[in-house]
């Protein structure tokens, strides 16, 4: 089962990123803060992270790059989410080593998606095409699971 944790600082949109992902049959964890991010990793068995990256005590590709540079967390999905121009999300996602991006305007047909796909290249089962490193349009997932 994919356990996502789901790190915004805005209620209502990490309410809305929360309810996109049990509805497509993740299990979900949220938090308002990244602080204690890497705790709730590692004790409740995550498997992907959804950031934003606007957060007032640490942004979100920073905290991207503190994961992805942990050895303990290779295998973690990083999905980063942002209202931010598209190529400059694009950019970060690729300096920080993220696996996908989604636009918040995006969010009900993108962001299960990039969640499956971060999860699958990290357990090495596909991997994105190179073409499209952080395709943020896909399919709706068809899984349905409780929260």
């Amino acid at each position: 089962m994919i356990r996502v944790l789901v790190i915004d600082d805005d209620d209502i949109a990490r309410e809305a990123m929360c309810a996109v992902l049990v509805k497509a049959g993740f299990y979900v964890f949220e938090l308002a803060t990244p602080i204690g991010a890497t705790s709730v990793i590692k004790r409740d068995g995550i498997t992907a992270v959804a950031l934003d990256i606007n957060m007032p005590t640490i942004n979100g590709d920073k905290l991207a790059k503190l994961l992805r540079e942990n050895a303990q967390l290779a295998n973690l999905g990083i999905v980063l989410v942002s209202g931010c121009d598209i190529e400059q999300l694009s950019a970060l996602g690729e300096k920080v080593g993220a696996d996908g991006i989604v636009s918040k305007s995006k969010l009900h047909v993108a962001l299960a998606p990039a969640i499956e796909r971060a999860v699958a290249a990290r357990a090495g089962k596909s991997t994105p095409p190179a073409s499209v490193p952080f395709p943020n349009v896909g399919p709706p997932s068809s899984s349905r699971r409780p929260r």
